[in-house]
């Protein structure tokens, strides 16, 4: 069973396609990003900013990406043919381009508990001296004592993949609509490939409340969409 988005909905994934795109060349542009993308470190701040729009933009693709496949026909998946003893043997992976944009991830992460912060060290066991003697060492530092600041240095490079990855998906989406489709061919539901929920960094007021309007509809539509897949 086939999806048939009215004019409107086919309108708004238009749209919200070329708005991904733009916002992804935007932190592009902005991290400085040359031809082999490499950006190991940012201040606390900016890795930040960097993640959340990274997890709004992949969101709203990856359910642009399903809604884009179930307006055609799933494709039919041939079973596997077993091994054979006289088949050659698998030959390893080849050389990898360092200089190539990592695939992009069709499925969300399960979601993870929010973390929390370490309890404040009493006042009592910051008050000790700092230097004791000459010829020793500095103690280290107690928790607490030195909390996280924005203009820190934390590594980003798991966070520029992703980047690049999604980038990469702007320029040549038609691979990663074929991968979508014969993931849903092959696992459809059993394995579910978006969450029930957005993340709240997706919804937050922070964004405009076009952007929020529109990937609320697309969302409910996609889940709505998907679950026909298991009643069809």
């Amino acid at each position: 069973m086939t999806f048939h988005p009215t004019t409107a909905l086919r309108s708004l994934v238009a749209i919200s396609w070329l708005r991904a795109d733009c916002a992804a060349f935007e932190l592009k542009r902005w991290l400085g990003l040359g031809l082999t993308g490499c950006k190991p470190f940012l201040p606390r701040g900016d890795a930040v900013r960097l993640r959340t729009e990274l997890v709004r933009l992949e969101a709203l693709v990856r359910r642009l990406l399903v809604l884009m496949v179930l307006e055609l026909p799933l494709p039919v998946l041939r079973p596997h043919a077993p091994a054979t003893a006289a088949a050659s043997p698998p030959t390893g992976p080849g050389p990898r381009n360092p200089l190539a944009a990592p695939a992009f991830r069709l499925s969300e992460p399960p979601a993870r508990a929010a973390a929390t912060l370490p309890p404040a060290a009493p006042r009592r066991m910051m008050t000790r001296p700092r230097l004791r003697y000459l010829d020793q060492p500095l103690p280290p530092p107690e928790p607490g004592e030195c909390p996280p600041r924005p203009a820190d240095l934390v590594p980003v490079r798991p966070l520029v993949q992703r980047l690049r990855a999604l980038c990469a998906a702007f320029q040549d989406p038609a691979p990663l609509i074929a991968r979508m489709a014969r993931r849903l061919a092959r696992t459809g539901a059993s394995t579910p490939v978006l969450r029930t929920r957005l993340a709240p960094v997706v919804t937050s007021r922070r964004q405009p409340a076009s952007h929020r309007d529109a990937i609320r509809e697309i969302h409910h539509t996609t889940l709505a969409e998907l679950s026909r897949i298991d009643t069809s």
